[in-house]
């Protein structure tokens, strides 16, 4: 192992060293949410709304199968954000707070974050807000409208012209849900 290596995170082997499971979804089960936590930390039960709507079990992380590539990075952000929450913290700042300590642990240097990010489904605000015309409001509206299964299906959301469509299209990919 490299020192470059032995200096990545290893959040797999955190959270199963906390008792916790990584469980893979299908995607039909998991699209509108990609990742998500039911755990205790610290004696708290940590979970978004979403655990029980998805009936996530105690102690489990469940994560779409489309994402297995990307394991390091998605189970890196959720125990970022779980830490987030047990620092009281809602969802949407956690989620922030866990979107930062992504690019540190991962930056620009790293390729497969770099493709990690740049899917429609996952992409931050500012991957969106960085492109020319492409403001808050826009990428609010991509978010509302996720999932999608084909960067086309960027055309029927609100406020994405054939040119913020060609601009989104050229830095962001889809999963195929189609698989």
């Amino acid at each position: 192992m490299s020192d470059a290596d032995a200096a990545q995170p290893d959040p797999r082997t955190e959270m199963e060293a906390r008792g916790w499971r990584v469980v893979y979804k299908s995607h039909d089960v998991m699209a509108k949410y990609n990742a998500c936590y039911n755990v205790e930390y610290n004696g708290d039960r940590i979970a978004p709304p979403a655990a029980d709507d998805l009936g996530i079990p105690l102690g489990e992380v469940w994560v779409t199968e489309f994402l297995e590539p990307y394991e390091k990075y998605v189970l890196h952000h959720e125990l970022a954000e779980i830490e987030a929450r047990a620092d009281g913290l809602g969802v949407e700042a956690a989620h922030e707070r866990a979107l930062e300590a992504d690019r540190a642990a991962w930056g620009d240097d790293d390729p497969g974050y770099q493709e990690f990010v740049t899917e429609i489904n996952l992409v931050p605000p500012g991957r969106v807000t960085a492109l020319p015309g492409c403001d808050e409001e826009l990428f609010d509206a991509i978010k509302r409208n996720r999932p999608y299964c084909d960067i086309e299906e960027l055309r029927a959301v609100p406020g994405v012209d054939d040119d913020r469509f060609d601009a989104l299209s050229d830095a962001f990919w889809c999963f195929d849900c189609d698989l």
